[in-house]
This record gives C-alpha cells, structure tokens and sequence, in this order.
C-alpha cells in the first residue's frame, strides 16, 4: 500500500462492477508454416451479467460457429470477448453470425485439460505444461479496459473436429528459459469486470 505524504492528492481510484466468473479455454492450430487453421474458444460461464451456462465459437477458414446453452450469453461472449482478443483479431476473417441453441458439454480438469462437445463440434485441450496465475487490471476491450485474472495453464496438444474431420494444424508452444507457453491454454478461476 503506497501512504500519501502531507499535502498529496490520493491517486484516483476507478471502481468496476464484475461481468463474469467462469473458465475459458482456448485453442488456435497454426499448420507447418504458422498460419492459423482453426481457433476455439471454451466459456464455462459460473455466473455473468448476461446469465449462465456453457458456449463455444469455433473458427476455421469454412467459416464460425457460435453454439451456446443460451444463445444470448454466447452471443455476448463472443461480441463482447472472443472478437477483440489478439487470437481472433489475428485470423484473416471474423464474420458476423448468429448464435445458436445447442447443448454444449464441456468438462474442465485443470490436472489433464479440457473438452467440449456440441452441434457436431469436439474440441480436446490436453497435456498442461504448467500452472500460474495471471491478473491484469487495464486489459482493454473495444477501448475500454477491463480487470482479469484467471490461472494459465499453457497445454501441449489439442485438436478441433467439425462434423467428424479433423481440422489440420497444432498448437505452437514455445519454451523461453524453461516457461512454456502454447497457443493452446486452460483458464480457471478467470473473472472480468469494467
């Protein structure tokens, strides 16, 4: 805690209200020559301002799905979250589409990795490389920051299916003097608020 010295004006101080707690796995496959061929991103929503329940947005170059419990909380995640993070602004096409209602099953073991499975989607995250925790209190968001934390768990393997074909592609993971990191990752524990 810095103490403010006699005749100091205290920092200002924003206050924020919380949007979600939850998880949000993620994966982007990059083929032989780090081009993206497929991206996933995994929300297990525990509670939110736009209700709770399970969704994913799945991107290839065929196009993006957006499956969700409640196709407005998935609607959300992906306007508010998914489009503006760095892996989806990396891709060459991020089209408007529409959510859509579909039971998504999705398991979240911080030990192994994760699973998701709905519409004819299955995207597997396995083999965590490591744990740590993460928190950031101006990560902005279509210009406006927002506060995150979550635990990072960067994972060696995962695959995206679409309708029983294997997108091509892997994670690339990276170890810089001995942290891994990957572009396939478990979060647990992650809560925004703006």
């Amino acid at each position: 805690m810095t103490k403010v010295q006699a005749g100091q004006a205290p920092t200002s101080y924003v206050t924020r209200m919380p949007l979600l707690t939850g998880a949000n796995p993620f994966v982007t496959l990059h083929d032989g020559d780090g081009a993206p061929t497929g991206y996933a991103s995994l929300w297990q929503v525990d509670w939110s301002t736009h209700g709770a329940g399970a969704a994913m947005v799945v991107w290839t170059p065929a196009g993006l799905r957006i499956v969700g419990d409640q196709p407005e909380l998935a609607a959300w995640i992906e306007e508010h979250f998914v489009r503006h993070f760095e892996e989806a602004a990396a891709l060459p096409s991020w089209p408007a589409v529409q959510a859509q209602q579909a039971a998504v099953r999705l398991r979240i073991d911080p030990a192994t990795g994760a699973h998701a499975e709905a519409a004819g989607m299955t995207v597997s995250i396995t083999g965590p490389l490591d744990a740590r925790p993460f928190a950031q209190a101006d990560f902005s968001l279509r210009g406006v920051n927002h506060g995150l934390s979550m635990q990072v768990i960067p994972c060696e393997h995962a695959t995206i299916t679409i309708d029983g074909i294997a997108v091509p592609g892997r994670p690339v993971v990276v170890r810089t003097d001995g942290r891994p990191t990957s572009s396939a990752v478990v979060t647990v524990h992650e809560a925004w608020s703006a």
